[in-house]
This record gives C-alpha cells, sequence and structure tokens, in this order.
C-alpha cells in the first residue's frame, strides 16, 4: 500500500475543502421559517398589528425584536393544566386576540418566512403570574 507524501496529503485536502465549500454555496440559506425567538413584550400596538419583544441574543445583550403579526398568524395563551402530571395535558393553550397580549408577558414569537413577521405569537407568562 502506498503512502502519499505530507504534500500530497495536504493538497488533497484543500482540494476536498474547496470542492465542498463550492457545493455549500449552492444549497439555499434558509430564510428563518420557524425560528424561534424569546423574550417580554415591551410594546403592542393592535392597530399596526406589530409587537415588540425584549430579548437577549448573543453574548448576554438585549436586543428589541419589533415584527409584525399578520391577521393569520396564531396568537395564543399557554397556561398549565389543571392536573400538571400527564404530559399530553399539562398544558393549555387558548386563542387570544393580539390586544390580549399584554406589555410586561413573556412570550415566545415564532417567524414565518419572512423574518419580520411572526406565525405565532405564544404568551407562556401574564406579567406578575409568577412562576
Amino acid at each position: 500500500m502506498r503512502q502519499l507524501s505530507r504534500a500530497r496529503l495536504g493538497q488533497a485536502l484543500v482540494v476536498t475543502c474547496a470542492v465542498l465549500a463550492g457545493g455549500l454555496a449552492l444549497i439555499p440559506h434558509s430564510t428563518g421559517a420557524g425560528e424561534r425567538h424569546a423574550g417580554t413584550v415591551l410594546a403592542v400596538d393592535p392597530q399596526s398589528r406589530t409587537i415588540t419583544v425584549d430579548e437577549y441574543v448573543a453574548n448576554a445583550e438585549r436586543r428589541a425584536l419589533r415584527v409584525q403579526v399578520p391577521q393569520d398568524a396564531l396568537v395564543v395563551l399557554s397556561q398549565r393544566g389543571p392536573s400538571g402530571l400527564d404530559l399530553k395535558s399539562s398544558f393549555q393553550d387558548r386563542a387570544i386576540s393580539l390586544a390580549d397580549v399584554r406589555v410586561g408577558d413573556f412570550v415566545v414569537v415564532e417567524l414565518s418566512g419572512d423574518p419580520d413577521v411572526a406565525r405565532l405569537v405564544m404568551v407562556t407568562l401574564r406579567r406578575g403570574a409568577g412562576s
């Protein structure tokens, strides 16, 4: 069995990496569909159908995320079920209007294909409700 010299092995590695990088460039990039963000509601504007969320990003930096919430987006309040023992029924989701979302609520926002548009806003903890 013939062994490759270090120089030839290095060249083969460079060529392989270049081919892989070129192939990855051809794969379409994700538009953020399904990407989730979580934080505390800073503002809700039912007329313009927008919500602003205070979230923590990389390096524990805070940023205000402002997204549109179209009419067909799902807005829900998720609350712990009465028993809390059964995993399937431990949380109950109830549809609410965007106007029912309050400043200080903790929410999870799931984005649509457009990074500035939500397809889901889920209130997971009401302001002042405790844990």
